[in-house]
């Protein structure tokens, strides 16, 4: 019963408060300052630093084809200009900061799979927020993700983000690549529910029709690496063979 109730708080969405610049204006940025969930205020946020690999579905003359683009807000800032081809160093300069009005945006029946690293490692936090926090402008596409070490390796488990289990960001945003503002949803994710204790990136991925092309931004909140128990051990050993060589070299001191 116990692990039943564990589970279903797992799998409940939990609420986001966004501590933004403006809400108002869909075509500017709105850039990210700090989360409050769970009681819990932080901003110790880490970015994409880097696409280490890409696979995208090819561009064609058609308007519609190919897959992952760049996009932003009407009248917002951007690292770069936004591509509707864009290369692993283009994709990772946009979901790279928090402006939240710099985003991905996915054809409808396109496929993409990319590798995502962050600046930082991410590790679990004592305040039990989540770790990852993705927003979808549209708030009706899925995203399949799984978390990766240090090496690239893949850990822990996939995890499909439904377009039902997204909440409200209580904010729009309205892009180049749409004619009118949108409203923007939000998942949080743990890295529990990944399966994971740490990771280095993550890789996102849309499987063509059935995920409807999600739009999407991704942040994530580094938390704290906590020592195993024996380096705990060692550091405080350490500690007190230097707390007792000092005190002998004082008394040896004293004694001249």
């Amino acid at each position: 019963m116990v692990q039943l109730l564990w589970l279903l708080t797992l799998l409940k969405p939990q609420v986001l408060h966004l501590n933004v610049n403006q809400k108002t204006d869909a075509k500017a940025d709105i850039l990210l300052q700090s989360i409050t969930q769970n009681g819990t205020t932080f901003k110790d946020f880490t970015y994409v630093s880097e696409v280490k690999s890409l696979k995208n579905t090819p561009r064609t003359k058609d308007a519609n084809s190919g897959a992952a683009s760049t996009d932003r807000g009407d009248n917002a800032t951007a690292p770069i200009s936004a591509s509707e081809d864009p290369d692993r160093n283009e994709l990772a300069k946009f979901l790279g900061n928090n402006n939240l009005n710099n985003i991905v945006d996915t054809e409808d029946s396109g496929m993409f799979e990319m590798d995502l690293i962050f600046t930082n490692a991410i590790f679990g936090n004592k305040q039990g927020t989540d770790s990852l926090f993705f927003w979808e402008r549209g708030m009706n596409s899925d995203l399949l993700i799984q978390g990766f070490d240090n090496t690239g390796k893949l850990i822990g488990n996939s995890l499909k983000l439904l377009r039902k289990n997204q909440t409200s960001a209580d904010f729009s945003i309205d892009t180049k690549e749409i004619g009118s503002a949108q409203k923007v949803g939000n998942w949080g994710v743990s890295l529990a529910q990944l399966g994971v204790n740490s990771l280095s990136g993550i890789r996102v991925i849309s499987e063509g029709q059935a995920f409807n092309g999600p739009d999407f931004k991704l942040i994530a909140r580094t938390g704290v690496s906590v020592p195993e128990p024996g380096m705990v051990l060692s550091l405080g050993t350490v500690a007190g063979v230097a707390f007792l060589r000092r005190k002998q070299n004082s008394a040896i001191k004293a004694a001249k």
